[in-house]
């Protein structure tokens, strides 16, 4: 597995309470956890090691506003949240299968889904490289305007891909981009929030996470609002503002 999902330098740096331990298996020892790599919201992020002995970026679905780990299980924080905790697995699986489908380039490969622990997980490429906030903030090499516009272009075309296959990635940033130390491609990663038809109910489900400063747009600091194509679209036009002025950009909010 060769394309990309996360950064392979940060294996063993970070830690999270509820996250899964080193040695844990998945799918009846197919996937063995090496280390946490980060979490959010809807999920925690882990590097594994497959039956092949091949690294893989493994994500977890674990809304933890909804649910609480039992030594490996996941379960709802109340019989109030078990409803919601259990629609948000069966949405994660669902989307996930139809993110397995998607086949560019410049995408994170999904490459298995899978059930365990009472929750959802998905198998995807790990990539050596770092991301475009990085370049940004000068811990890795910095990319030169000509650099920039050939990253923009395929990320358009990227996006353009994944519109047309009728998903929404929601949550584009400088950090969900990274560029494959092999071969110098950008891959976008991170579709944890992706939706296809976003409908009211998985938005409704979902919105806690995907708000990130600076690049969400305005439809998404409010609850159940419409949320299209064109918000991809600011999400990354507000990521390569920052890729060229050096500066992150202000919140859509203050920009009204």
């Amino acid at each position: 597995m060769a394309s990309a999902a996360h950064k392979m330098e940060e294996i063993g740096v970070e830690s999270f309470a509820d996250e899964l331990k080193a040695g844990t298996k998945l799918l009846f020892g197919q996937f063995e956890i090496l280390s946490f790599l980060n979490a959010g919201g809807f999920g925690i992020t882990y590097i594994a090691q497959d039956s092949l002995q091949r690294r893989v970026v493994i994500k977890e679905c674990f809304p933890s506003a909804f649910c609480r780990r039992t030594e490996n299980l996941v379960t709802a924080r109340s019989r109030q949240r078990q409803e919601e905790f259990r629609s948000i697995v069966a949405l994660f699986m669902q989307e996930a299968l139809n993110l397995s489908k998607l086949n560019h380039p410049n995408i994170v490969k999904v490459h298995q889904v899978f059930q365990d622990n009472e929750t959802a997980y998905m198998a995807m490429d790990l990539v050596d490289g770092p991301d475009l906030l990085e370049t940004v903030e000068g811990t890795a090499p910095r990319l030169t305007p000509d650099e920039i516009t050939v990253a923009l272009t395929k990320m358009l075309d990227a996006l353009g891909y994944v519109h047309a296959q009728g998903f929404l990635h929601r949550d584009i940033s400088p950090d969900n981009i990274l560029l494959d130390r092999a071969t110098g491609e950008p891959v976008l990663i991170d579709f944890g929030a992706a939706r296809k038809d976003v409908t009211r109910k998985s938005r409704a489900l979902s919105g806690l996470r995907v708000v990130k400063d600076g690049y969400s747009p305005q439809e998404f600091y409010i609850s159940g609002s419409k949320q299209a194509p064109c918000s991809d679209l600011y999400a990354l036009a507000a990521t390569f503002c920052h890729m060229i002025s050096g500066e992150a950009p202000r919140t859509s909010q203050e920009r009204l």
